[in-house]
């Protein structure tokens, strides 16, 4: 005879039931499969720059494309210059 687990309710033995196995959790990506998408990404951003830098400096069309930008960035240089003179000025008139 074998016995099984449980306990009397209201003077009837009620057989216990086993619990339910906690559903597993999945499990994440492992360390070294982490580390190995960050290093494929690294050195695909890198590769990308190359690329990048490459296509600016060695073609007609990234020279363009630079001499555009350097030509913008001085123009807001320029500006930042004279509004920076303005101000000065008008400090020194409104002192003098």
């Amino acid at each position: 005879m074998s016995e099984q687990k449980g306990h009397f309710e209201s003077g009837r033995w009620v057989e216990d039931r086993e619990p339910e196995a906690a559903p597993e959790t999945p499990k994440g990506p492992q360390v070294d499969e982490m580390v190995h998408e960050a290093s494929t990404s690294v050195k695909k951003a890198i590769d990308d720059v190359v690329h990048l830098g490459k296509h600016l400096f060695g073609t007609k069309e990234g020279r363009d494309h630079l001499e555009k930008k350097v030509r913008a960035a001085g123009a807001e240089l320029e500006k930042a210059i004279g509004e920076v003179a303005e101000t000065a000025r008008r400090n020194l008139e409104r002192k003098g």
